[in-house]
């Protein structure tokens, strides 16, 4: 028995899909690279501030 209610799926219709997909999936790497560059940068800050003896700085790099 056939869906009569479903549309059919034409190929244009999973080109589409795929190019939509394949632009979300850049963008959430592009971000997600973003981030992980920033927590990068603010760990470097924590242990050159620690470098200068900063004691704070130290128990949240090294949890001493």
């Amino acid at each position: 028995m056939v869906c009569k209610f479903c549309p059919k799926i034409k190929r244009f219709d999973i080109f589409f899909i795929i190019i939509v997909c394949l632009a979300v999936y850049g963008v959430d790497k592009y971000q997600s690279y973003k981030k992980e560059k920033e927590h990068i940068r603010e760990f470097e800050k924590l242990q050159k501030d620690c470098l200068f003896g900063d004691n704070k700085a130290c128990k949240k790099v090294y949890g001493k």
